[in-house]
C-alpha cells in the first residue's frame, strides 16, 4: 500500500494542520509517513503545501504524481494541478477558486468549503471540512481514526475545539 497526495492553499487556511492530523493518524496506525511542508516567505497569506506519502515502508519523500490534491485557493490550482495522476482526484474549494481546471482525465470535486464551515457556526473549521471530503478517497486510515487523532491536536484547554472540529470531519465526509 503506498498513497501519496497534497494540500495546498494560503497560510492561515490551516493546509499544514491537516497533513499533520492525517499523518498522525497513520504513524498510529503503524504506517511509515514522510511529511514534507512548504511555506512562502510572506509572514501572512503566502503559499502553504504540503506533500505525504503514507506507505507500508520507507520511500522517497517528494511525489512525482498525487493521487489526490486538495487546493484551497486560485494559485494553489494553477501551481499543482498538473501534479494529479491521471485519473486522480482533484478536491477544489469552490468558496474560493474562481478559476477553471484545465485538465480532463481527473476526477474533479467542487466544495463550497467556507459555507459549510459557516453552516457549522465556526469559519476556522474550512480546514477540516475540506479534510472530511479528502477522507472519502484516502483510504489508509478510517475517518473515526482522524477524529480520534484529534485529542492531540487540541490538548488541555484547547479540548473544547474538539466538537466542532468532529462535526466539521462528518460535514465534509457526508458532502
Amino acid at each position: 500500500m503506498k498513497s501519496q497526495f497534497m494540500f495546498s492553499g494560503i497560510g492561515g487556511q490551516g493546509v499544514i494542520s491537516i497533513g499533520e492530523l492525517i499523518c498522525q493518524a497513520a504513524v498510529r496506525k503503524g504506517y511509515t509517513v514522510t511529511f514534507s511542508p512548504s511555506y512562502g516567505q510572506e509572514k501572512r497569506g503566502g503559499r502553504t503545501m504540503c506533500q505525504m506519502t503514507v506507505a507500508e515502508k520507507m520511500g522517497s519523500p517528494i511525489i512525482s504524481e498525487a493521487e489526490l490534491l486538495l487546493v484551497m485557493d486560485d494559485r494553489s490550482l494553477k501551481d499543482y494541478e498538473a501534479m494529479v495522476k491521471p485519473g486522480g482526484k482533484l478536491i477544489i474549494n469552490s468558496n474560493l477558486v474562481s478559476i477553471k481546471p484545465e485538465r480532463i482525465d481527473i476526477d474533479i470535486i467542487r466544495v463550497p468549503v467556507n459555507d459549510l464551515a459557516m453552516e457549522l457556526g465556526n469559519a476556522k473549521t474550512a480546514n477540516m471540512v475540506a479534510l472530511g471530503v479528502a477522507m472519502k478517497y484516502l483510504n489508509f486510515v478510517s475517518l473515526d481514526e482522524v477524529k480520534d487523532e484529534l485529542k492531540s491536536v487540541f490538548p488541555g484547554k484547547k479540548e473544547k475545539l474538539i466538537p466542532v472540529n468532529r462535526d466539521a470531519l462528518d460535514k465534509g465526509y457526508t458532502f
